[in-house]
């Protein structure tokens, strides 16, 4: 039987089909605003079926543990004059709040220049607590850009994969890369918009996402990135940091299966246009043909999770 036409065998388009569905089922039945384990807010997106944040380890603790930290901002903060920073996600703008009230902390003369890209903002917004209100406010009220208090912030609505392209001189000392999962949002993860994304990175500076997905980080390594694990946050997996200037710092285990499995390759968006099913039906039907090429080894099926924001 032909697939897009490539020749499966019956049992090849069943194992395609059904990871397909799998990907593209909700990951939480509820809807709207939803309180989590921790105490904070987050919300459920309603096309995605997933919660911008964690809901065991709570929205603020995933911000500051998933991607303040591992960033190296906290470091950079303490002798650097300006933090430039990249937010793919935008989502409810918590990312940007956290770290900015966080790195203030730090060095209260810090100055910030931010750029996010968001597809579409949501109608309702949890609030931030206290101690995070006024910056979270301050984004609020004056999307999409503007320059106050030390802080040039500006955000691009729409598709980010047309609109990255509009930027240019820009050279993130670190990237919140915080799309939805790769299994259901894969135009944000493909090999070429990551290109786009390295594109805007200063040579020292950090990628951070929840994310150890094969294909994100089998795209990174084809960049030139060297890879770390970070720790876990509310999951049982951690995610991923990546930059220019480090070795890869996998461990033995990790390498292995991101040079052995056929889930290892990346999401493939040539013209950075493809539809989020197309993609998705391109690297499975990949993986498939890796998969028999292999001797027909069934490796287990890549578990994903949520991640904090939309594109």
């Amino acid at each position: 039987m032909r697939l897009r036409g490539i020749e499966l065998s019956e049992k090849g388009i069943r194992a395609v089909l059904t990871e397909l569905k799998a990907w593209l089922s909700p990951s939480i039945r509820a809807k709207g605003v939803l309180q989590t384990q921790a105490g904070d807010y987050t919300l459920i997106h309603p096309t995605y079926g997933e919660p911008y944040h964690s809901v065991f380890a709570g929205s603020v603790r995933e911000c500051l543990e998933k991607f303040l930290e591992p960033s190296g901002l906290l470091n950079k903060a303490s002798h650097q004059r300006e933090i430039t920073l990249l937010d793919i996600g935008f989502g409810l703008g918590y990312n940007v709040a956290v770290a900015i009230k966080k790195l203030r902390e730090i060095n209260p003369k810090v100055q910030f220049r931010v750029i996010s890209f968001e597809k579409e903002l949501p109608q309702v917004v949890p609030p931030l607590p206290d101690e995070f209100k006024a910056l979270h406010r301050l984004l609020w009220d004056n999307l999409p850009e503007f320059e106050k208090n030390g802080i040039s912030f500006k955000l691009y609505l729409g598709d980010a994969r047309e609109k990255i392209l509009e930027v240019s001189e820009f050279y993130a000392h670190a990237v919140f890369h915080d799309g939805f999962s790769p299994y259901r949002n894969p135009e944000l993860w493909s090999l070429q918009f990551l290109s786009q994304v390295k594109r805007l990175m200063d040579q020292k500076g950090v990628w951070v996402s929840y994310t150890s997905s094969l294909p994100i980080r089998k795209a990174l390594r084809q960049l030139g990135f060297g890879i770390f694990s970070t720790r876990s946050v509310g999951r049982k997996r951690g995610g991923t940091g990546a930059c220019l200037s480090c070795e890869d710092l996998l461990s033995p285990e990790e390498k292995l299966k991101l040079e052995t499995s056929p889930y290892a390759i990346p999401f493939l968006d040539p013209e950075l246009k493809s539809k989020p099913i197309e993609i998705l039906i391109d690297y499975r039907v990949r993986v498939e043909l890796l998969k028999v090429a292999q001797g027909g080894v069934e490796p287990p099926t890549p578990r994903f999770s949520a991640g904090c924001s939309t594109n």
